[in-house]
């Protein structure tokens, strides 16, 4: 299996990459308020504005980067960003738990889309090639993010395994999609084709307990996909590519079925990236910089999600290596954009560490 999340080792990941190849003078945004959401843990991030007002974030705890010891915990945020909740969990099994993807089913149940690992030896170092379980879960909260259902089991055997990533998406119908991606589609019995990422939709009928594949958004190489439904209905994907860590863009007119040639957004080493609809009509994307200085940039688009680089804004540039971003964004109630992200560490404030951070700001004005 070519899972992306473990092409680095541990070891790698600890690794203190350098800005040798950074690009100069980057536009930095003139307004950014930045707050702490949850220091010593906060890997992955994904936010939500929930139905009833609140905002809510699942993140990672209980572990580095890469631990069997991962489990995935939810914050709440009830005054716009400004203070947050203790973390509480959503699942914590006796092995790794991670990659979540979240959203809200249109009768108000949370859903938590998340990847299981046990592949770690006895000195819990990740070993990809460990004859041990991997399979894909999701999980349900009926009572606002309270308490959680047993995880139930996505089956994603026709493609090897499976990683949910980003928002889930709920269209207004109350069929809901969410990103898996994995290896390329087999059949029973076949092995799978190492080294080879690919980027599903799985879809929900029924308000996210049971989910199947649904299409195929790019070619191969793709994997973690942001996704945005437009007031058009056209659905937009921001997808990462496995090799360079780019940004492509490709989009849908029929919920899916079939998808446009994808596009390229970023230069390597820009990802992953999040899409947020602003109260304009604009797309804001989002995405993570591990090319140097290491944090979050922020990208405008117009209504239809056309994007021009060059156009990019700063919005963290402090992170102490490449292991950073993932964020995610809501629109405030106000107008201003918050944005969550994580670091494992910050040069600014150190006394962070390992965190999930928040920046708060007002999106460029329109040209």
């Amino acid at each position: 299996m070519n899972n992306n999340l473990f092409r680095a080792t541990a070891a790698a990941i600890a690794f203190l990459f350098t800005s040798n190849g950074a690009e100069a003078a980057e536009p930095q945004h003139p307004s950014v308020e930045r707050s702490l959401v949850v220091t010593g843990q906060g890997y992955f991030p994904v936010a939500l504005r929930l139905q009833d007002g609140r905002i809510a974030v699942v993140l990672r705890g209980g572990a580095p980067h890469v631990g069997i010891e991962g489990r995935l915990d939810i914050v709440f945020s009830t005054d716009e960003g400004k203070t947050w909740s203790r973390p509480t969990t959503v699942v914590d099994s006796p092995v790794d738990d991670r990659n979540p993807a979240f959203g809200q089913a249109k009768d108000g149940t949370l859903v938590v889309g998340f990847w299981r690992t046990a592949r770690y030896d006895n000195k819990g170092g990740y070993n990809e090639n460990l004859d041990k379980p991997i399979n894909t879960w999701v999980t349900r909260s009926q009572d606002g993010g309270k308490t959680w259902s047993e995880p139930g089991q996505i089956d994603v055997s026709d493609i090897g395994w499976g990683s949910p990533y980003g928002n889930v998406l709920t269209l207004p119908d109350g069929r809901m999609l969410m990103n898996i991606y994995g290896g390329p589609v087999r059949r029973p019995g076949e092995k799978g084709v190492r080294n080879e990422d690919n980027s599903y939709l799985y879809r929900s009928t029924d308000h996210g307990r049971t989910w199947k594949r649904w299409s195929h958004p790019g070619p191969k190489g793709f994997n973690e996909a942001a996704l945005l439904r437009l007031p058009s209905g056209t659905i937009l994907a921001a997808m990462r590519t496995a090799a360079a860590g780019e940004v492509w863009l490709t989009q849908t007119r029929d919920e899916g079925k079939t998808w446009s040639k994808p596009t390229k957004v970023t230069p390597a080493k820009v990802h992953p990236a999040d899409l947020t609809l602003l109260p304009d009509g604009r797309v804001l994307l989002v995405t993570g910089y591990r090319v140097g200085p290491f944090g979050v940039r922020g990208l405008l688009g117009d209504s239809s999600g056309s994007f021009d680089w060059d156009r990019r804004f700063v919005l963290v540039n402090d992170a102490t290596n490449s292991d950073c971003g993932y964020p995610s964004s809501v629109v405030l109630k106000d107008g201003r954009v918050l944005t969550v992200y994580y670091a494992v560490g910050s040069k600014d404030r150190p006394k962070w560490s390992v965190h999930c951070g928040a920046v708060v700001y007002r999106p460029p004005a329109k040209p």
